[in-house]
């Protein structure tokens, strides 16, 4: 399994793209995760009735400029995503899968639900907690020929739908 394969299958899931935020020795495939649209400001505990009763005096695009003059400045801004065109989607790049740069054989590292992770890492030994990365939610798979291609494929499938929020399923293990 080399490198380059491996790329390109992560590069292959939508909204994807490679970023280098931790040098020239790792790639982080990151997914472009959305604002979600139904958040709710809610007034704090030192709002008054008066600020809470006039605020739903206005119109929903009132509402919306409001939210969006509130939210945080640390989000991202993407054009011509999401279908809507000529307009921005406000959201965050996530990373879903890192490989580091010049392994042989390649080190991959994926986000997986702790169960599963448990399971993979009893069952292959190239399956091992998240190098740098949070144990409990990150696998390092090393891609040394136990693990078959379609399970890869599955398991950074995964990572991608935890990450993107897809709500999509576990792989099946074989």
């Amino acid at each position: 399994m080399n490198h380059k394969k491996v790329e390109e299958y992560i590069l292959s899931m939508p909204n994807s793209k490679l970023d280098y935020p931790f040098g020239k020795d790792v790639a982080v495939y990151k997914v472009f995760v959305p604002e979600k649209t139904s958040h709710v400001h809610v007034e704090g505990v030192q709002g008054n009735k008066e600020k809470r009763a006039n605020r739903t005096k206005g119109t929903v695009s009132e509402s919306r400029t409001q939210m969006t003059q509130e939210s945080p400045a640390s989000t991202a801004s993407v054009s011509g995503s999401g279908g809507k065109q000529g307009g921005a989607m406000h959201g965050d790049w996530k990373m879903f899968a890192l490989i580091a740069e010049g392994s042989d054989p390649v080190r991959l590292s994926l986000k997986c639900d702790p169960k599963l992770s448990e399971l993979l890492r009893e069952k292959y030994e190239s399956v091992m907690p998240g190098y740098h990365l949070n144990k409990k939610h990150w696998n390092t798979l090393v891609l040394s020929g136990q693990l078959p291609w379609e399970e890869i494929q599955a398991l950074i499938l995964h990572s991608y739908n935890l990450v993107a929020e897809t709500g999509a399923s576990s792989p099946a293990i074989g």
